[in-house]
């Protein structure tokens, strides 16, 4: 009653809500596909990222670098992205990364002349394909003009044989086991990787983590159908260990770069610990991300046992066949 009277203010509704893709779509005559990736000491797998990026659909793949003092950069632009900008920092910082990738997202979408330009969202490790065997462009295409967000069905990779990820091919080569981590809007998606600029819109600003996002339109419309993103963590034991121990070790000072509380404490440092116990398999002592305050332990299974028989064919930017004479 106060509400309606005008003395309390009224709740705010759910940022996202979902919606079935109506049965006659109007879909958008035209619009651009671009991706943009943030990294840090990825040099194993960026240039398979970017390449994953491309066959998807992307036009254009944009890198923010957080001042990677390996070949990341090099990597990346030799793939084929643009480096739109490096930044460094002491320790890890997700509100800044986030508010650089946002301000590349909203200039490069004004220069495009384009009124309507889909963001793909990515970390370093993730790579993301349609459902049904379609290309991230090919589930666009038909989408209903309505939706300008879509979400992830998050699916978290584990290695369990050597070796563990080979550069340059795509990482469901050698990790075919995972668990889908089930937590976010009322879909459960962790993550919304897709978002649309529209010119003379409403702007949508992604927030920490490409989990969600914030808009003056609300609540954003999201289908009910999601992508698919695969997270590799893990890859070659070496190359894993030495990156996360940068992360998460105690420097000379006392400090980590990755902070106790942080964005990125929940996964990295959990993820650190175990690692042992992630290449032996041990998966009673893998400790997982944060559900309801408490790490969950890893229960990995097929990937084919999480999606039907025609979400598996995932398109590849290069000859299977040459994947066999991998080593």
């Amino acid at each position: 009653m106060l509400r309606r009277l005008g003395l309390r203010p009224r709740l705010p509704g759910p940022w996202v809500v979902a919606q079935q893709q109506p049965v006659t779509p109007k879909p958008l005559d035209d619009f651009r596909l671009f991706a943009i990736i943030g990294a840090w000491m990825e040099e194993d797998v960026i240039a398979a990222t970017v390449a994953n990026a491309f066959a998807q659909g992307c036009e254009r793949v944009y890198l923010v670098d957080n001042d990677s003092s390996d070949a990341t950069v090099a990597e990346a632009v030799g793939a084929g992205a643009v480096l739109a900008e490096v930044f460094a920092t002491e320790q890890y910082d997700e509100v800044l990364r986030l508010d650089i990738m946002n301000r590349v997202v909203s200039s490069v979408s004004e220069e495009s002349g384009s009124d309507h330009v889909w963001w793909l969202w990515l970390d370093a490790d993730e790579f993301p394909h349609g459902p049904r065997g379609t290309t991230v462009r090919e589930y666009l295409e038909p989408l209903d003009r309505r939706f300008r967000i879509v979400g992830g069905r998050f699916i978290n990779h584990f290695p369990d044989r050597e070796p563990a990820y080979v550069p340059g091919f795509h990482p469901l080569d050698f990790q075919p086991l995972c668990e889908e981590h089930l937590l976010g809007c009322a879909l459960r998606h962790r993550k919304h990787p897709l978002q649309r600029f529209d010119r003379g819109g409403t702007p949508i600003v992604s927030d920490r983590g490409f989990h969600r996002a914030t808009s003056a339109e609300r609540p954003l419309l999201e289908p009910t159908e999601a992508i698919y993103l695969h997270h590799f963590p893990y890859r070659d034991q070496q190359v894993t260990r030495r990156r996360l121990a940068l992360l998460c070790s105690t420097d000379e000072t006392g400090r980590t770069r990755v902070q106790e509380g942080d964005d990125a404490a929940d996964g990295m440092v959990p993820r650190f610990e175990t690692l042992d116990a992630v290449y032996r398999g041990d998966w009673d002592r893998v400790r997982n991300y944060r559900f309801d305050g408490e790490h969950s332990v890893a229960r990995p299974v097929p990937w084919t046992s999480l999606a039907g028989p025609e979400d598996v064919a995932v398109r590849r930017w290069y000859a299977t066949e040459s994947a066999e004479g991998r080593s």
